[in-house]
Order: C-alpha cells, then sequence, then structure tokens
C-alpha cells in the first residue's frame, strides 16, 4: 500500500482518483478534462460517461455520478457504459477522478463490483487518494456542509468527529482515521493497488498536478507534453462563509457586502474589515490540539503502512497559543455563531 510499492506491469491499468474532499480535486479535474486530448495521444484516456452533465450551470469535470449510481443497489447502467467506453478505446492507461467515493468506502461489495466491472474492461485498478491534516479538513468539510444547506451547529460537529473518528451525512461516511479507509479501499482492490499521497496546500496551486501526474507516470511510463493548468484555490474566505450561511438561513436570499459588514460593526465595532478576505478560522487552538491527541497515532499508523506522511503529528505542527492565527480565529467564530443566531428564522 503506497507509493513504494508501486509497481510497472505490461496489464492496462485504471487510476480511480477518489479523492478525498477538499484536497485540490476540483480543479485536478478540470486539468485532466482540459488536457483530454493531448493525453490519449500519450495512450491515457479520461472516460466522459459519468461526469455530470446538468445544466449549462452544472458541469462538473469529475466522474460524480459513478459515484453516485455505486452507493445505491443493483443494477448500475452507468458503470456498465462506462466500461463499454473503455472497452471501445482500449488505452494503455485510464482515468476516474470523483472525490464521492471516498464517503462509500465502507461499501466493500460495491467497491470491489467497481473493480471487477474494470476488469471486465480489461483494467488493473490503482486507487489513488490524497489525505489532509484532520482539523483543516473538519472545517473545509463544515464549510462544504454550509453550502449544501445542512449541519450548521460547528461545535456539534466537531465534537462527533473527535467521538466517533468519522461524521456521517445520510449512507456517506467521512472518514477521519485514515487507517480505517484504507484498510476497506484495500480489502476491495488489494492492498498493493492503493496509493496515498500527502495533501499539502502550502507548496503551492500547482503542487497537486504536478504530483498527480507523477504518480500517472509511474504507472503508464514516460509521457511528455505541454500541460495547460488550473489553480487549485481551495480557500473559502470569511466573508464567502458568511454569505453561504445567510443564504443558508434565508431561503437563498443574498447579503450584501456593505449589509454584512454593518452587521459585524454594530456587533464588534473594534472588526478590521480586511478579515474578511482572509481564510475562514473557526477551530480554536484547543479544539486543534484535541484534534492532534485524537489523531496522531492513526495518521502515524498511515505513515508506516503507507510511506506518506500526513501533517498534524507532533505539538509543532500546531502553532503556539499566542499566535495570532488563534486571536483571529476567536473573532471569526464568534461573528459565525452571532450569525447564526440573528439570521436564523
Amino acid at each position: 500500500m503506497g507509493e513504494r510499492k508501486l509497481e510497472r506491469t505490461l496489464d492496462r491499468t485504471l487510476l480511480l482518483h477518489v479523492g478525498t474532499h477538499k484536497t485540490g480535486t476540483t480543479a485536478l479535474q478540470a486539468m485532466l478534462v482540459l488536457n483530454r486530448e493531448a493525453l490519449a495521444a500519450q495512450g491515457i484516456y479520461i472516460p466522459d460517461t459519468g461526469r455530470v452533465h446538468q445544466t449549462a450551470d452544472y458541469d462538473t469535470p469529475g466522474h460524480h455520478a459513478l459515484a453516485w449510481e455505486l452507493s445505491a443497489p443493483p443494477p448500475h447502467p452507468l458503470i456498465e457504459s462506462a466500461v463499454e467506453e473503455l472497452r471501445a478505446h482500449a488505452a494503455r492507461t485510464a482515468v476516474v477522478s470523483s472525490e464521492e467515493f471516498s464517503p462509500i468506502h465502507h461499501h466493500v461489495e460495491a467497491m470491489s463490483s467497481l473493480r471487477s466491472a474494470f476488469a471486465d474492461a480489461g483494467y488493473r485498478t490503482v486507487v489513488v487518494l490524497y489525505l489532509r491534516e484532520q482539523a483543516r479538513y473538519a472545517e473545509s468539510i463544515f464549510q462544504q456542509n454550509i453550502r449544501d444547506h445542512r449541519d450548521l451547529a460547528f461545535a456539534a460537529t466537531i465534537e462527533e468527529i473527535l467521538d466517533q473518528g468519522f461524521r456521517v451525512r445520510g449512507d456517506f461516511r467521512f472518514e477521519f482515521c485514515y487507517s480505517r479507509m484504507l484498510d476497506a479501499l484495500a480489502q476491495a482492490f488489494g492492498g498493493e493497488n492503493i496509493v496515498v499521497r500527502p495533501y499539502l496546500p502550502d507548496r503551492g496551486p500547482e503542487y497537486i498536478h504536478r504530483d498527480f501526474l507523477r504518480v500517472l507516470g509511474m504507472l503508464h511510463g514516460s509521457f511528455a507534453m505541454d500541460f495547460k493548468m488550473t489553480i487549485a484555490n481551495e480557500s473559502y474566505t470569511l466573508r464567502a462563509l458568511l454569505q453561504a450561511l445567510y443564504q443558508t438561513l434565508r431561503n437563498n436570499e443574498t447579503i450584501a457586502d456593505d449589509a454584512l459588514a454593518a452587521f459585524v460593526r454594530d456587533r464588534h465595532p473594534e472588526f478590521d474589515e480586511r478579515m474578511f478576505e482572509h481564510r475562514f478560522l473557526l477551530l480554536q487552538h484547543a479544539e486543534a490540539t484535541a484534534f492532534l491527541q485524537r489523531f496522531a497515532a492513526d495518521n502515524a499508523l498511515v505513515a508506516e503502512r503507507s510511506g506518506a506522511q500526513i501533517p498534524f503529528r507532533s505539538p509543532r505542527d500546531i502553532p503556539p497559543p499566542e499566535h495570532a492565527i488563534w486571536s483571529e480565529a476567536v473573532i471569526h467564530r464568534r461573528v459565525f455563531e452571532e450569525a447564526t443566531t440573528a439570521w436564523r428564522r
């Protein structure tokens, strides 16, 4: 399991990128689609089946519909169509990508059926997934829940994750003890076919693209082309968070920037409005420390098994209590909670 055990074979290989969420997935998928023809010329095929073309405003580059179908009982006609498309092109290497596969990792039988389906098309499946440190992952998942008009209680969300080590939403399971996710994927695809990579956003916006292409090259063999890159920008500002919260609580109504600024100023006259453009910060120092204590051992286990060093394993990974980030986080959290109370109908 992991990069150090990865071996090239002469068989056709399908690289199944399963996320996880909030690891630059949309930008990576957009890059693959943007370079689809150039990749095909190198023997690397990106299937179209399973990409969602719902409206002119919603055309995702990821193969989300395949994951959504797999989460339901058979039959799976869309997956059968994907198999036919893969057979028809018979490329040396294929890539299927959707972060929506990661929260159904615990459905081992369904994931095994996907491996069998791709084998029917002539492909050995290799799974690649990116893992980020759990505290920021929890914040990002919560932000997505707000955008999806779901859970708004941040403290309760954090408590559940720390208690259970996962977060359930319907039949989807967002795992924070990453070794459990790897165990389930290994049952379905074989441990030798799992590649784990750390998500390191501080490396710059193109890091995820270049790292993914390096993994692809290890499987496919060397290939040379000029890639068109997209920007992996997962930053969500305090302004965007509060605007999404307002829309969720007010039935998709929007709040103007000046009205939002007035709302905050009325409660906090000293508020520096430049904070609106900063990445939102809801976790407090004590909570970040709790995440470290809760998941450090599991991250060490992941590193031992896969060679992937997930950040957040020692106290050095957390800024000290006197760092300015925590005083700002106190303000962000207070403003968010006050807005949740004031805007709720």
